[in-house]
């Protein structure tokens, strides 16, 4: 059943050739599409001559101003004269320092100028302890402290 339709299919495309070439579609012209001449100048035209050079691809531009000088808060003033450092947290600056007692052993958080890790028993690295910690309270109890 398959071989009378493609015998039909390729009969009814001959035809369309035939029909085609018997002057149905008007022949093409073997001639492309001219495009209009290209004007050319010299390299020494005078009024190219007023034009700068474009630096090439291994040169760097010139530079000529210094950059403006970087905008510091009072509040991050204040911290940087404190010791500490300016930090951003989420969409917010906080200012981050390293107590004097960091790293040093402790049982409650009454041992820290800060807090007291649960985990290592030990002065926080840092102040204000962000994100959630277990810390040890004043008693020694372990509870967890969430800061953000």
């Amino acid at each position: 059943m398959r071989r009378p339709l493609l015998l039909l299919a390729l009969l009814a495309l001959g035809a369309c050739r035939l029909g085609a070439d018997a002057g149905g579609l008007p022949a093409l012209d073997p001639q492309p599409l001219a495009a209009p001449p290209v004007e050319m100048t010299t390299l020494t035209d005078p009024a190219l001559a007023a034009v700068p050079p474009a630096p090439g691809p291994g040169s760097a531009p010139e530079i000529s101003a210094e950059p403006p000088p970087l905008v510091v808060s009072p509040s991050q003033r204040a911290c940087e004269k404190a010791g500490g450092s300016y930090a951003a947290v989420k969409a917010l600056f906080t200012c981050v320092k390293t107590p004097p007692d960091a790293g040093k052993r402790c049982a409650r958080e009454s041992d820290c100028s800060g807090r007291c890790l649960a985990r290592s028993q030990t002065c926080a690295p840092l102040d204000p302890l962000l994100g959630c910690n277990d810390i040890l309270d004043d008693e020694g109890r372990r509870i967890t402290l969430c800061l953000d």
